[in-house]
């Protein structure tokens, strides 16, 4: 920053005075400006951040979203784990008839029965 008259203000000169005061002025214009012109850029550099972390906030919503409509619910988990306790036990069983019954073709077909 360029010094400013101060001390040395000619009080004695109406327009050395004048033109002191307007150099003084002037400098804390520029001074202002420039303060200004870093505010502005500070300020646009955090708004270019917060759209980067709203754009990140916005994606992992979405694939949290997307999760949510994925998963499976525990009760969809528990009748799927009966429906195949209740395959197994009739295969094991041998009361699944179209598995026994897809089993015995193919064992006969390997046999050239059929």
């Amino acid at each position: 920053m360029k010094e400013l008259h101060t001390d040395d203000l000619s009080m004695n000169s109406g327009k050395l005075f004048r033109e002191q005061m307007i150099e003084n002025f002037k400098a804390i214009q520029k001074e202002l400006n420039d303060f200004r012109g870093e505010i502005d850029s500070e300020e646009q550099d955090r708004k270019s951040e917060d759209n980067k972390l709203n754009g990140r906030i916005d994606d992992t919503n979405t694939r949290l979203d997307q999760l949510e409509q994925e998963k499976a619910t525990r009760d969809e988990l528990k009748d799927a784990q009966e429906a195949w306790k209740k395959k197994i036990e009739h295969v094991a069983l041998g009361t699944d008839y179209e598995t026994v019954e897809q089993a015995v073709m193919q064992i006969l077909k390997e046999k050239g029965m059929i």
